[in-house]
């Protein structure tokens, strides 16, 4: 059986210093933000819009709007990162993962996005899914214990 490789990026961007709002780009196709770390790779200490990259809305204004807020349960860099995930054949990005546990794709099901991955690829997927999930969980947990 031959082993297979996971098939994404992860992206780490900026998101306590901006050059400007980021929700002012909630009604745009995408929101630029800076990316400081490109898998694992550190691309840049400021945030100039030179290394910037557009990522899909609505699930990049939510995780914008939602940063404060995850940040102080996933700490600082899962709160920030988004993985873009390829599809095993064409090598081409086919969906996001952002920190909010939405996926940004054009297939109409997941069980349809699951089948454009490779195994290792699906299995990261459902993963982070997973841990995501479990901090959205806990983020609830504690919203219910403010409003008692």
């Amino acid at each position: 059986m031959k082993s297979t490789k996971k098939k994404k990026n992860t992206y780490v961007v900026n998101l306590d210093t901006t050059l400007c709002p980021l929700e002012l780009f909630c009604l745009c196709e995408n929101t630029p933000m800076a990316v400081v770390t490109l898998n694992g790779e550190k691309l840049q200490e400021n945030t100039n819009w030179n290394g910037s990259m557009l990522f899909p809305n609505p699930p990049a204004t939510t995780m914008v709007n939602m940063y404060k807020q995850l940040k102080p349960i996933m700490g600082k860099k899962l709160a920030s990162t988004i993985i873009e995930y390829h599809d095993k054949e064409t090598k081409k990005p086919i969906a996001f993962l952002f920190p909010t546990n939405e996926i940004s794709t054009s297939y109409k099901s997941l069980e349809e996005l699951k089948q454009r991955l490779n195994h290792a690829t699906r299995q990261d997927l459902e993963r982070q899914a997973n841990i995501r999930e479990k901090y959205l969980n806990m983020l609830s947990m504690k919203n219910e214990e403010k409003t008692r």
